[in-house]
Parts: C-alpha cells; sequence; structure tokens
C-alpha cells in the first residue's frame, strides 16, 4: 500500500500458512497488542477456510473484493449520471440562487467521490502484487483497508443517488419544497431549544467555559440558519410567482417569514445572554478559535455551503471533544 499504515509481517515476513485460525491470530496479536483484536479477526478471516489459514481462502476473498471494488465505481458513475439528469430537469426552473446551489453542492460531492472512487483500483492491484507464495498478514490488513473504502465509496453514492431523486422531486413539485423549508424552520426552532438549554446550564457545566465556547460556537452558525432560510424563503416566493402555484394548505408560504423572525428574535436574546455570562478568562482561553471559525465561514452567503461550515466546526473544536456536531 501507498498509505504508509501497512504492517510489518509476523516473524519477518514468515507466512501464517496452514496454521489453525486461532493459533494465527494470537500470534498476529502478540505481535501488535494496540491494534483492534476484532479488526485483526476480520482481516484474517479472509484466508481462513474450514478453521486452517489457507492461500486458497485468500485467493477466493481477493476475487469476491474484485466485484465489490466494481460495484462500487458503477454505483458512482450511476450517481454521476443522476446528476446529469437533475441538472436536466433543472433547466426548466426559474434561475434561482436556491436552484443553482443545490446543483453546485451536488457536483462538488459527486466529483469528491469519484476522486476517492480512482484511488480504489491501484489500491487493490498493489494488494495483488504484494502476495506471496503464502498468506502474510500485511497483505490481509491492507485487503480488509481496501474493502472498507470501498464500502464506504459505495454506500456514499447509494446515499447521493437517493438525494438526487429527492432534489429533482423538490425541482418538479412546489408542495416538496415547502414541506422541506418547514422540515428545515422546524429544525432551527429545535436547535434554538437545545442551544437555550445549554446557555442556561453554563454555570452548573464542570467546565463552563467549555460549556459557553460550544454554545456560542453554534450559536454563531444559526446566524448562517436564519439567513439561508430568508433566502430560500424569498426564491421560493419568486419561483412561486413566476409560475402562478396556487397556495393550497400544504403549499402556502405564509407563515414562515414569521417563525424565521421569531427565530431569529430568540438568537439575538441568546446572544445576550451568552455575552452575559462570559468571563474575560473564556474570551482568553477560546477568542482565538471562535475568531478563526467567523474567518472560515465569512464567505458563507446564502444557499449556504454547510459541509465547509461543519467541517469549519469540527477543525475549531477542542481535540477530542464534538459537542457541536
Amino acid at each position: 500500500m501507498t498509505d504508509g499504515t501497512r504492517d510489518v509481517d509476523d516473524a519477518g515476513g514468515a507466512s501464517l500458512e496452514g496454521l489453525e485460525a486461532q493459533v494465527a491470530l494470537d500470534r498476529i496479536r502478540e505481535r501488535r497488542p494496540e491494534r483492534d483484536p476484532d479488526e485483526l479477526r476480520r482481516a484474517l478471516d479472509y484466508a481462513v477456510r474450514d478453521g486452517i489459514v489457507t492461500t486458497a481462502a485468500l485467493e477466493a476473498a481477493i476475487a469476491d473484493r474484485s466485484k465489490l471494488l466494481a460495484t462500487a465505481e458503477t454505483r458512482v458513475e450511476l450517481a454521476r449520471s443522476a446528476l446529469a439528469d437533475a441538472r436536466e430537469t433543472a433547466a426548466s426552473a426559474p434561475d434561482l440562487r436556491i436552484v443553482a446551489g443545490r446543483l453546485d453542492s451536488f457536483e462538488r460531492a459527486t466529483a469528491a467521490l469519484e476522486e476517492r472512487a480512482v484511488d480504489l483500483g491501484p489500491s487493490f492491484t498493489a494488494v495483488v502484487d504484494a502476495r506471496s507464495e503464502g498468506v502474510e498478514f500485511s497483505v490481509l490488513d491492507d485487503l480488509r483497508r481496501v474493502e472498507s473504502r470501498a464500502r464506504d465509496v459505495q454506500l456514499a453514492a447509494d446515499d447521493l443517488q437517493v438525494d438526487l431523486e429527492a432534489f429533482e422531486r423538490w425541482l418538479t413539485d412546489h408542495e416538496t419544497r415547502v414541506s422541506e423549508l418547514a422540515a428545515d424552520v422546524d429544525a432551527l426552532e429545535a436547535a434554538l431549544d437545545d442551544l437555550e438549554a445549554t446557555v442556561d446550564s453554563v454555570s452548573t457545566a464542570e467546565d463552563p467555559a467549555r460549556r459557553w465556547f460550544d454554545a456560542t460556537l453554534r450559536h454563531r452558525t444559526t446566524a448562517l440558519t436564519v439567513a439561508d432560510l430568508r433566502r430560500e424563503l424569498t426564491d421560493l416566493r419568486t419561483w412561486a410567482d413566476s409560475h402562478a402555484v396556487e397556495a393550497t394548505e400544504d403549499g402556502s408560504l405564509d407563515d414562515f417569514a414569521a417563525r424565521i423572525d421569531d427565530c431569529e428574535a430568540r438568537r439575538e436574546s441568546l446572544e445576550t445572554h451568552l455575552e452575559e455570562r462570559a468571563a474575560p478568562a473564556w474570551h482568553d482561553r477560546f477568542g482565538d478559535r471562535l475568531d478563526a471559525f467567523e474567518t472560515d465561514v465569512e464567505d458563507q452567503t446564502p444557499p449556504v455551503d454547510w459541509a465547509v461550515v461543519q467541517d469549519a466546526l469540527e477543525r475549531r473544536l477542542p481535540d477530542g471533544e464534538d459537542e457541536c456536531a
């Protein structure tokens, strides 16, 4: 493998061929005490048949995984095809930022997935080329890694296809667009409920400064959410007017402006509460992280790229903590 993670083989490269599975596993675990035993077992299982480590079992596993790689690559191709279909459908939609923004987001996701898929073939070939006449654990472990990546790519491609199909429904049905906006506003209201509870618990937290930082970081993302929802509402109104959509009970946009205004008022109130609870030392401890987050997302105007925002959140959290996710 080329990622620098390949282990040194047992006993200087000695083959595990012919050993009972438990004996082979014990030998592997002895040389890799820091590794997850279940992970080691999964790798060894590629070469086990009838309780014995054999080359024949490994060859069969390699053949099966080659099919898995082909499936993953095909699913990525299908995702690209689904994006092309969505673009064709979007050609009939108005020239609005909410449409273009979604298409751009899907394009980035598809391109990133294609990049991940491109490396699967060479990585698999490297595993095949690394085989010896026997069974070396490093080969089994590399095969496990490639399989894991292939399954991740396949699952991501399947999810992307589902999302693209939902996007096409959104493009063609006003009530679907309104329903999704309603769900997003519901989610913001729930997030503000949670944030309010977090702000109220700052003084009683084990680490009040850390709790305050978590709440402040989350609070700053709500400003992006409010702006995003306002823009979406504006564009949906324009879309409905340009297509003379009749506002049925399930397709009315009348109540959303007031709900978004209420969310903004709650957000501003929480900002006041956060500042009232903050000690100067807390700003000293976390001010740089908060400023860095603002820099990370300063270019995010509606429609917001939430993948960028989530990445910024994760990079600004203290090591090993993920309260904002």
